[in-house]
């Protein structure tokens, strides 16, 4: 008998639309992959009730939400996982925020909470935490994690001043109407906390993490930082002790030759350091509703074959936080530029304080 999973989908905006449309194409070679048949039982869109109506549908297996925010997603991805229901979200804000809640509450009840695109959208940056480094010890992820000050910041270096380069990202369709979290530094620093909270095995927040954006700098920075061979981008990066932890997003000069200074449009790269594996480099799209909707698939896929192995509704392994561990800056330990002082100069070395196994206080 085959085993049939259904799937209810919260919001059908950019990127519950491409999610929808996704299942509809991939309906086929998912079933062929795994041996499962998803289908799409409702698509909520008008509102809480209508949302909760849907998660309590019998037939709903598997709950994706595309909402966002931290309001109304929170208390319907905390109801679907209280009711027994697998949960894929693509929000940062809400496991940045919340994940440790969730996650424990997802362990408690016996089901999964994946989140791939809420990290990287199409980078597979949690997945290789998850599962590819789950033998090893990870202790420092950094990267250019937010595409919209990427796609800012190569404008302003071409000779457009930032509030014309913020227009045209808006016009593409990088950055929202109201840009704040991405110029902010809110955006890195939700996706910081989200690899932190699952790369250091610990319940640390967003609101933890000092940060700060892309407001400041001006088109003339941007050009002379070129011209001294440095790019500006808005870098997050957090490494770990036996005792604490280090983390921060800011605008840095990043050398030219480097893969952070590489990004363009709305990339983002990462790096991730372990023990075992060394440093690994991983590099994609990170915004956009097929970016998006491709992460979320592939969770689906990962989510389905655990329930047919199981025979049931499935049982999925998720993670367990240790006690929020004390944060503190980063970048303070940065080298700065007498022609540009503003502004840290990354170097990789940072990573590396782990070594020394003391934690410093800010």
């Amino acid at each position: 008998m085959q085993l049939t999973v259904g799937i209810g989908l919260l919001g059908h905006g950019t990127v519950g639309g491409a999610v929808s449309q996704s299942l509809k194409e991939n309906a086929e070679t998912i079933e062929r992959r795994t041996g499962v048949r998803c289908q799409l039982r409702g698509i909520a869109t008008r509102g809480a009730g209508d949302a909760r109506a849907l998660i309590d549908d019998p037939r709903v297996d598997v709950v994706i939400e595309t909402i966002g925010g931290t309001t109304d997603a929170a208390d319907l991805v905390e109801h679907a996982l209280d009711r027994g229901r697998h949960v894929i979200t693509a929000n940062k804000d809400l496991i940045a925020t919340q994940g440790p809640r969730l996650i424990a509450l997802a362990a408690s009840r016996g089901v999964g909470l994946r989140y791939e695109a809420a990290a990287c959208s199409a980078v597979p940056v949690v997945r290789t935490i998850h599962d590819a480094l789950a033998g090893d010890s990870v202790y420092a992820v950094a990267g250019v994690l937010n595409g919209t000050t990427t796609s800012i910041l190569s404008a302003m270096e071409e000779g457009v001043e930032y509030a014309d380069a913020l227009s045209d990202a808006q016009e593409r369709g990088y950055a929202e109407t109201d840009p704040a979290s991405d110029v902010a530094g809110l955006d890195a620093a939700h996706k910081l906390a989200l690899l932190v909270q699952l790369a250091f095995e610990t319940a640390v927040i967003s609101p933890r993490i000092r940060k700060s954006g892309i407001t400041a700098v001006t088109r003339p920075e941007a050009q002379q930082a070129m011209s001294l061979g440095y790019r500006i981008r808005l870098v997050a990066a957090a490494t770990r002790t036996p005792s604490g932890a280090f983390a921060e997003v800011s605008p840095a000069l990043v050398p030219l030759a480097h893969a952070f200074a590489q990004a363009t449009g709305v990339e983002n790269v990462v790096r991730i350091d372990a023990r075992g594996a060394g440093t690994l480099w991983l590099r994609g799209q990170g915004a956009g509703g097929a970016a998006s909707a491709s992460p979320i698939l592939g969770d689906l896929v990962t989510l389905v074959r655990e329930m047919a192995r199981a025979g049931d509704r499935g049982r999925s392994i998720v993670p367990r936080f240790d006690p929020a561990m004390q944060v503190a800056p980063l970048f303070d330990a940065l080298p700065r530029l007498e022609s540009l002082p503003q502004y840290p100069v990354w170097n990789d070395a940072v990573l590396d304080i782990h070594n020394s196994g003391e934690f410093i206080h800010a």
